[in-house]
Formats: structure tokens, sequence, C-alpha cells
């Protein structure tokens, strides 16, 4: 009786993100290098850095999940591309994921074998935004992480957000992304 309490508690707990995110993972997450990511694995050589949050490893093409750069043709798109071929071009990494988006494109997190996320990397020096329109797709504490990491390469105006920075949502679309204010687990949204 007492593991079936445990186990329902575990259930909810997930469900929640687990307070801080850090103690249970929702049932189609593992963890990797501490974080809670997708089950599935995906390890290579990088041998295309297409743009700032597109990578192609083993033949797969991978989207970059949590982040979104500028595209090629914006400003900020060239030194974007540049700074993650820098971090991933011709090495060994590791993408964790649980789908793939409707261009059949991995979205993942991309780790270094020093389990470096190279996703949170990106915004930390300022060459991606925090996506926060997907926020709900990442437990809380990877939320915090994101969203602090997003607040403080632009408070040092570090990367992109050295010049007048669009974000790529509206440059594509000439409108803003709907951000949630709650995720479907009842966890806010916005922090």
């Amino acid at each position: 009786m007492v593991w079936l309490l445990l186990l329902i508690l575990a259930g909810a707990l997930s469900a929640c993100g687990g307070g801080d995110g850090a103690s249970f993972a929702p049932p189609t997450a593992a963890t990797h290098c501490g974080v809670n990511v997708g089950t599935e694995r995906l390890t290579g050589k990088v041998t295309s850095v297409h743009d700032g949050d597109t990578i192609t490893l083993n033949g797969e093409s991978v989207r970059l999940a949590s982040i979104d750069a500028p595209e090629l043709d914006q400003a900020y798109g060239q030194p974007s591309r540049a700074a993650l071929a820098a971090m991933v071009w011709d090495q060994t990494v590791t993408v964790t994921y649980a789908q793939k988006d409707r261009y059949e494109r991995v979205v993942g997190t991309v780790f270094k074998s020093d389990c470096t996320n190279i996703n949170l990397t990106m915004v930390q020096e300022g060459a991606a935004w925090y996506y926060e329109a997907f926020q709900c797709e990442i437990d809380l504490r990877q939320r915090q992480d994101y969203a602090a990491a997003h607040a403080q390469a632009r408070a040092a105006n570090r990367g992109l957000w050295a010049g007048d920075a669009m974000a790529p949502w509206r440059y594509r679309n000439g409108v803003d992304a709907k951000v949630p204010n709650s995720c479907p687990n009842g966890d806010a949204a916005s922090l």
C-alpha cells in the first residue's frame, strides 16, 4: 500500500515538474547530464551547422529546443550561426529528444561530452533567444535557467543584444509569439 501511495505521489509531482524540476521527470523524459530531457538519444559528429539553432549529425537535421536564433538573412544571423559552429562543428555531441517537428527535424537538447548544454549556452552568449512560446515543453528548473540566461545576456548587451535585436518569430511572421500564461501541468508558465 505504501508503494502505491509513493507511486501516486511521484506521478503527481512529475506532472507539476516536481516543484524545482529536479526530482521527477515527466513520463516521456529522462535525465542526461542532470537535466530532464527526452528519452531518445542521438550521438554523432556534427557535419553541418545550418544556422544558430539547426545542426546535422548522422544524417539527421536537429532543431535546438527551447531557443530561437536569428534567421541567416536577419541582423546577427551569421554571427549566431558562427557561434553555434564554434561550439559543435566537427565534434561529437549527444542530442536528447522526445519529438520531431513538422519538418521531421529532431527537436532536442544538444550536449557536449563534458555535459555542456549547447542550447542554454547559445542563450547565455546572446546568440539566441529563449523561446518562451514553447516553455511548457520543459520543466520548471530549465525554464528558470533559460529565463535567467536570457535576462543576463540582455542586461550585459551580449551578442545580439548589443544591437537592435528583433526576435526571429517577429521577423518571420510580423507578430510576437504567443507565450502561454500557464502550462497543462498546472505550473505558471511565466516566471
